[in-house]
C-alpha cells in the first residue's frame, strides 16, 4: 500500500479502485463502509456493555476517543479537499445515488480510522488470532469502501490505516502507566484495560 501512494500519482490510484464498479459492489461497499462509522462503532461498545464484558467496551470506547480526536485535528489541519472537489464535472467518477458525498476534510479518512482502531483494539485484547484476521479483513474492505464510494484517496484511507491501527496499539499499551501516574484524574481510570 505504501508503494502506491509513493509512486502512483493520487489521481491514477483513486481512478484506478473508483472506475472498476457494478451496482452489486454498490450495495456491497455500502453496507461494508458503516463498518467504520461511529454509529457502528458505538453500537459494538453497547453490545459489550450488554454483555457485561467491561475490558473490551473500555478499549471500543477508550480507543475510538483517542483515535477520533486525533483524527478530527488532523482533518481540520490539513482540510484537503476530497474526490467529489477535485474531480467536480469529471464523467469518470463513479458516486452511489443513495449515498452523501462529501467535499471537505479529506485527509486522513475517519471511517478507515475507526475501523482500523476498533479491529487492532478487539484484536489485541482478544488474543484470537482468527478474529483478529476477520476484524482486519472487515477493516481493509472498509477502506477499500471509501475509495470505491469516492469520498475518499487512497492516501487518506492508507495513513487512516496507520492512525486506527497505531492509535489503538499506543492506547492499549500506554494506558495502564499513563492510569498508575499520581497526576492522573479518577475520572479517566474507567477507559483502563487489562491485555
Amino acid at each position: 500500500m505504501t508503494a502506491i501512494v509513493v509512486f502512483i500519482p493520487k489521481g491514477d490510484a483513486f481512478h484506478f479502485v473508483n472506475t472498476r464498479h457494478a451496482f452489486w459492489a454498490d450495495i456491497l461497499f455500502t453496507i461494508q463502509t458503516y463498518f467504520g462509522d461511529g454509529l457502528f462503532v458505538i453500537g459494538v461498545f453497547i453490545a459489550y456493555c450488554c454483555t457485561q464484558q467491561w475490558n473490551f467496551a473500555r478499549a471500543i470506547l477508550g480507543t475510538y476517543i483517542f483515535s477520533g480526536l486525533i483524527c478530527c485535528v488532523l482533518k481540520n489541519l490539513f482540510d484537503a479537499d476530497r474526490p467529489a472537489t477535485v474531480f467536480h464535472g469529471d464523467p469518470t467518477f463513479h458516486v452511489v445515488s443513495w449515498l452523501r458525498v462529501a467535499h471537505f476534510n479529506s485527509f486522513p479518512s475517519g471511517h478507515t480510522t475507526s475501523a482500523f482502531a476498533m479491529a487492532a483494539t478487539l484484536a489485541i485484547i482478544s488474543k484470537n488470532r482468527a478474529f483478529g484476521i476477520i476484524l482486519f479483513v472487515l477493516a481493509v474492505l472498509t477502506g477499500y469502501s471509501r475509495v470505491y464510494l469516492g469520498q475518499h484517496f487512497v492516501e487518506d484511507v492508507w495513513f487512516g490505516s496507520i492512525l486506527g491501527t497505531g492509535t489503538a496499539c499506543f492506547y492499549l499499551l500506554a494506558m495502564p502507566y499513563v492510569l498508575r501516574s499520581k497526576r492522573m484524574s479518577f475520572s479517566l481510570r474507567f477507559l483502563q484495560v487489562k491485555i
